[in-house]
């Protein structure tokens, strides 16, 4: 069996290719959506598709607050926190790419049902059963995330001397708890990318023929919206369960070069991960009159631009 600590010593090359991936991922990220809170929570109007987004843009928020502690690790070769902050800051960044994936998906679903069935009933969810939902999002991912709080996942280095603190610590655990854990990761990912791509596809066969609808501006920017989400989901997330399930399955009878290279390539495919945070600032654009007129005025402000505004509600 092979040492995944051992093998998971030299971190050079982890440490030059993900960090700066990791650092652009937050200065282009954390601005953004703070700005998209601020819009969504304060200045736009309550409806069904700026809730989703505004937990987005929290999930988001959360996860890039806790990115400077793994980067740190990554720049010194080392985790320097107490184990239970490793163990927090593993469930802060796992809960928060679920609740993003979770959030992505059901703007996906709301746009399918707003263009191929209007008239159903999810079109016309109150604003309370809105705040269910976004609710009981949330509870789920983190209640499904509970076994990342009682396992120990700083492991020391092959000398002793350093403890590591890495994301593929979730993959090599083969406690139950853990095992369970990582199934239920695999699923829900899975499923939501189905969600997406069938949602999608009917959407694109629903407008194929009416060309009264295709030409809508909605509608032209649904389809913007539908093809960054599923960019987002290939290139963003699959990476990362995919060298995910290859790293669980290589850690029993793999050579440590094997393990090594897997598990470089699996850091590497996290940086593509928190990626989605910066993406994310072009599903508000497509999805939020208040967003893009908010940006519009700013730019419009300086005497350079002179955007159009939407005609917009008012809170």
């Amino acid at each position: 069996m092979v040492n995944n600590t051992t093998c998971m010593e030299d971190g050079g090359l982890i440490s030059s290719a993900l960090t700066p991936m990791l650092i652009l991922d937050f200065i282009l990220g954390l601005p953004g959506n703070v700005l998209a809170l601020w819009i969504l929570g304060f200045k736009a109007p309550w409806k069904p598709a700026n809730i989703y987004l505004l937990n987005l843009a929290l999930a988001d928020v959360l996860l890039l607050v806790g990115l400077p502690f793994h980067i740190d690790s990554l720049t010194r070769g080392g985790w320097i926190f107490h184990d239970s902050f490793c163990r927090i800051n593993l469930f802060m960044l796992s809960v928060n790419q679920s609740a993003s994936i979770a959030f992505m998906t059901i703007l996906v679903v709301d746009r399918y049902f707003r263009i191929v069935h209007p008239h159903h009933s999810i079109c016309h969810l109150s604003i309370q059963r809105v705040v269910m939902i976004s609710s009981g999002v949330w509870v789920a991912v983190v209640a499904l995330r509970l076994p990342l709080l009682v396992t120990r996942l700083l492991r020391s280095s092959g000398n002793s001397s350093v403890s590591l603190c890495y994301n593929i610590y979730m993959w090599t655990e083969s406690g139950k708890g853990m095992m369970v854990h990582n199934s239920i990761h695999v699923l829900e990912f899975v499923l939501a990318f189905v969600l997406v791509l069938v949602c999608s596809v009917r959407i694109c066969y629903h407008v194929r023929d009416n060309t009264q609808l295709r030409r809508h501006r909605r509608v032209k920017r649904t389809f913007y919206l539908l093809l960054v989400i599923v960019i987002m989901f290939a290139f963003c997330f699959l990476p990362s369960y995919i060298t995910g399930l290859v790293t669980f399955f290589l850690q029993g009878g793999s050579s440590c070069s094997t393990y090594l290279v897997v598990g470089k390539l699996f850091s590497v495919s996290l940086g593509l991960a928190y990626s989605n945070c910066a993406l994310d600032l072009f599903l508000y654009c497509l999805s939020s009159a208040c967003f893009r007129d908010t940006l519009k005025g700013a730019s419009n402000s300086t005497g350079l631009t002179r955007f159009r505004l939407s005609i917009k509600e008012t809170r």
